[in-house]
């Protein structure tokens, strides 16, 4: 009987091992996941970090870009406050302003910004205008533009500040 109870014996610690084996297999399996999570989740925020590095380095590499395009449009003003007020007058006064203003609308079309400028007579788009009255004008039909009372702004085709202006009224 003792052979059958050394081999009883033997089984038992051969599944044991067996066991133990199995047991050490899946400790490992599961150290692997978890470290393999843990540099999953280290690459992620390491991403997210780059990301909003290279976000912010953008948006401030846009408005240096706008920053330099103004730059001139501030030399002119510099230029027309530091003439002698007693020179020139109203009329060179004018031109300075203009000067400046046409210096300034470069300077946005240089980023893609542009006039919204509608003529008389074209037809009212909402997505570009804003009607702010209605008033009669020669040349312009009921609904249409007759009279530009601002000028509006986009960028591409994103509208940043619509055209304001007068809707020629119907029955007249």
């Amino acid at each position: 009987m003792e052979s059958h109870e050394d081999e009883d014996i033997t089984i038992e610690e051969t599944e044991i091992g067996t066991e133990a084996d199995e047991l050490e297999t899946l400790r490992k399996e599961r150290d692997d996941a978890v470290e393999a999570r843990t540099r999953a989740l280290a690459d992620y925020a390491n991403f997210q970090r780059r990301a909003r590095e290279n976000e912010t380095r953008e948006r401030e590499r846009g408005i240096a870009e706008v920053a330099r395009n103004l730059l001139p449009a501030l030399d002119q003003f510099d230029l027309a406050l530091g003439q002698p007020a007693e020179e020139g007058g109203v009329e060179s006064l004018r031109q300075g302003i203009e000067i400046v203003r046409d210096e300034l609308t470069n300077a946005l079309g240089k980023t893609g910004i542009t006039r919204i400028t509608p003529e008389i007579g074209e037809d009212f788009d909402p997505m570009l205008h804003e009607a702010m009255l209605q008033q009669p004008a020669e040349g312009a039909a009921p609904g249409q533009v007759s009279l530009l009372v601002q000028v509006g702004w986009a960028m591409g085709s994103q509208t940043l500040r619509p055209a304001k202006v007068a809707i020629a009224p119907e029955g007249e």
